[in-house]
């Protein structure tokens, strides 16, 4: 079961988290055709896929259906990048409650235990179900920052914030990166030079991201491996979380032309994104 779809079988890998938000990525491009090419068994009957994924403290399955005509439902509650947000935020191992707040925040009436979360897009639909584990007990109280976003959920920062920090930047949205993500305590003694510095272990890594604003008026060169995608980074950050093999995490960066070698990847480097008047940059170090 574990090689069953062909992404897995050619990447020798079993499914995990890293699937299930790849498939509402390309959901939300409407890239249907590359989720079956990666992910429907070539003895299918009909376009349907199926993933069933353990986390720590919860069992996922998410099922996807193309049918032969649209369908209209008071079922379907939600869309694919909020799906993506659960799963995300479930894999980062953080509280049930924050989980259920969140989701009800976004006025879905769901079970508590199991979770049912649901979209369509044109014809094709996708259903979300997730049971937490028994017994089930909540994680134990972790240290965490001054940040907004760290006493608003009372959880240190990790692989969600810094793709939602990505997901900001790209949608340019600095001065939420900001208010979301600037130490509170660091900004009332330096305001002239708003920043943000977030530290996480991310999988087998360590990783430090830094992001702030830039002048437009001044010439820069972006040393090696070059200027990465926000959504290159993300994959790698992906990859690394799911702990994919160090041949996976550099075939993501040559697919794309970035100048870094396994060695590289194996101990330390840094990818760097310059996107309109903001930098972003990301250290990553191998924990050995």
């Amino acid at each position: 079961m574990d090689h069953f779809y062909p992404v897995c079988r050619k990447e020798n890998r079993p499914v995990d988290g890293f699937d299930l938000i790849t498939v509402l990525g390309l959901m939300k491009e409407y890239n249907l055709q590359e989720i079956w090419r990666r992910y429907l068994a070539s003895e299918a009957q009909g376009l349907n896929v199926s993933m069933y994924v353990e986390s720590e403290s919860y069992f996922l399955e998410m099922h996807l259906q193309k049918m032969h005509r649209i369908i209209l439902s008071e079922k379907f509650n939600t869309n694919p990048f909020f799906m993506q947000q659960v799963i995300q935020r479930i894999t980062a191992t953080h509280g049930h409650k924050l989980i259920m707040d969140k989701i009800r925040h976004q006025g879905i009436d769901t079970g508590d235990n199991p979770i049912s979360l649901s979209c369509s897009m044109g014809n094709t639909i996708i259903d979300l179900i997730v049971n937490r584990n028994e017994p089930f007990s909540e994680n134990s109280q972790r240290p965490f920052g001054t940040t907004y976003i760290e006493v608003e959920e009372q959880r240190p920062t990790d692989i969600y914030d810094l793709s939602s920090t990505l997901y900001l930047c790209q949608q340019n949205l600095t001065d939420t990166i900001l208010r979301r993500y600037r130490d509170t305590e660091v900004g009332e003694k330096d305001s002239s030079k708003p920043e943000v510095n977030l530290a996480s272990h991310v999988g087998d890594y360590e990783t430090n991201l830094n992001f702030h604003c830039v002048s437009t008026r001044e010439n820069r060169t972006i040393p090696p491996p070059g200027n990465a995608s926000v959504h290159t980074i993300h994959q790698v950050l992906q990859r690394m979380n799911f702990r994919h093999t160090p041949d996976l995490i550099l075939k993501e960066l040559k697919n794309v032309g970035l100048s870094v070698t396994l060695e590289q990847v194996t101990t330390e480097f840094t990818l760097r994104r310059y996107i309109n008047n903001t930098a972003l940059r990301i250290d990553f170090s191998r924990i050995f």
